[in-house]
């Protein structure tokens, strides 16, 4: 109806078409993403393939590259993730830097896999 109106409106719309989706399911998630990326960590750490202070790096790295995309995740994917860097924020990668308070490797990997089964977003 606008486009009959307004027929400049397409051609407008088609220069600012949207650059991704806010994911909310694994599934929907392209291979070819940041978010991806995210995910196949995930899969890494929780199934104690990749170490927790290479997992802690290439999380914080992903994240600013998702960001930089303009990628979204929403739902219960969201969720995971937000969980996922709250977790992070009490683990200190360099162990001489660590608090009494800090998240171990084993308590953080043990938090990340029950907050992937909980949420029933496995990655």
């Amino acid at each position: 109806m606008q486009a009959a109106r307004h027929p400049g409106l397409l051609a407008v719309a088609a220069a600012y078409a949207r650059g991704h989706h806010a994911w909310s399911h694994p599934a929907e998630v392209p291979p070819a993403t940041a978010t991806a990326h995210h995910l196949h960590l995930l899969r890494q750490f929780t199934q104690d393939t990749l170490p927790a202070p290479a997992f802690a790096q290439a999380w914080w790295q992903t994240r600013r590259t998702a960001q930089s995309n303009g990628e979204r995740a929403r739902g219960p994917l969201q969720e995971l993730f937000n969980h996922v860097f709250l977790l992070l924020e009490d683990y200190e990668v360099a162990p001489g830097l660590a608090e009494p308070t800090d998240l171990t490797a084993a308590e953080l990997r043990a938090a990340v896999t029950e907050a992937c089964r909980s949420r029933s977003t496995n990655p």
